[in-house]
């Protein structure tokens, strides 16, 4: 008897910022808390989900306010935890990008995203979190795209 495909039920997109609040996170070792120094990306929905990819694109944060954001690296983790406080038993380092500065809310140059192939499949209820190695500079923030389906 041949396998039933997988096909995708549901696409989704999901966002989300790493803002001047956050708090610098220069551990990889998978530590640290949702919501100050990592940021819930994404979340598999019943059935598990297709990661297709995820884009990180530097914004700014005051209309009509130039800013450069901070060169940084990009760490992104896969787990299982939706809030609190994550360790090296249930969080683990999955993917860095390198993200340059670059000036947002310019009127004549576009800003160019980081983009981070993926390719995988997440359990139900798994999440994918990602933080930065430099807080952002005021003004301006990374936005994490995950570009993903549920099944």
């Amino acid at each position: 008897m041949a396998a039933v495909p997988l096909l995708g039920a549901t696409p989704k997109s999901t966002y989300s910022l790493w803002l001047n609040g956050s708090t610098a996170n220069t551990k990889s070792d998978g530590s640290g808390t949702i919501g100050t120094d990592m940021m819930l990306a994404f979340t598999a929905g019943a059935n598990g989900a297709w990661v297709d990819r995820i884009r990180l694109m530097p914004v700014g944060v005051t209309a009509a306010t130039t800013a450069a954001t901070t060169a940084t690296v990009a760490k992104f983790f896969l787990s299982t935890q939706t809030s609190g406080v994550t360790t090296n038993v249930n969080t683990h380092l999955w993917q860095e990008a390198a993200c340059p500065s670059q000036t947002v809310n310019q009127t004549t140059a576009a800003v160019s995203p980081v983009d981070v192939a993926a390719g995988f499949r997440l359990e139900a209820g798994e999440t994918i979190l990602f933080c930065m190695y430099h807080v952002a500079i005021v003004n301006s923030a990374w936005e994490c795209i995950v570009l993903a389906t549920d099944y």
